[in-house]
């Protein structure tokens, strides 16, 4: 269905993913459409390895010590983690502003390769990256994770295709990790471990 164009939610290790394929042009503005959002918003993008994570980015840069964040990326992923980094030209144009038809590249792209079998298996059969945005709900102050009936009365309307429904998880983002800048640094703390990149003094 993805690789027709379909635009589904997908569970991963964090919140579920309302995705559609990277390629897939009409796809990518429905998912904008579907969530309300500005065409210049970026969205992160879910991988299958490494090899996917060098074409679509420049790839991990060593920070001002010398620190090589390859090795870093290493112990976490796969796993909940959210590693924005410099995209490089393979992003597809309609992932950057496809309502006025810049051509020029995204600067960043946050990347994700989630530590979810299912979420991999899909990745794999794809053999390329899915866009993808958060799907969760706010209940008593707190993010939560909607059942699958939930989610499709969520989308009602808004073209949303399939819902892959895994049950009850624990409701918890990624953690983001901006590794752009000279040092790794930490955008928002969440289900995994940052002091793998950022050393504990600087989130204390």
């Amino acid at each position: 269905m993805l690789k027709e164009g379909a635009m589904g939610i997908l569970p991963t290790d964090t919140y579920p993913a309302l995705v559609c394929d990277i390629e897939a042009r009409k796809a990518v503005e429905r998912l904008y459409a579907a969530k309300g959002m500005e065409p210049t918003k970026q969205l992160s993008i879910l991988v299958r390895n490494y090899s996917d994570i060098n074409t679509y980015t420049l790839g991990f840069p060593s920070t001002e010590m010398g620190q090589d964040t390859f090795r870093l990326a290493r112990r976490a992923l796969p796993g909940p983690y959210t590693l924005i980094l410099h995209a490089s030209k393979a992003m597809p144009k309609q992932c950057v502003d496809f309502l006025t038809g810049k051509s020029k590249s995204r600067k960043t792209v946050g990347v994700r390769m989630p530590g979810d079998a299912l979420c991999q298996a899909v990745l794999q059969e794809l053999e390329r990256p899915l866009l993808s945005t958060s799907v969760h709900v706010e209940a008593e102050g707190e993010l939560e994770i909607p059942e699958g009936a939930v989610m499709m009365d969520m989308f009602a309307g808004r073209g949303l295709d399939f819902v892959v429904d895994c049950g009850t998880r624990i409701a918890q983002g990624s953690t983001i990790i901006d590794l752009t800048e000279r040092e790794p640094a930490l955008i928002r703390r969440g289900k995994g471990d940052p002091s793998i990149f950022v050393s504990e003094l600087a989130y204390a």
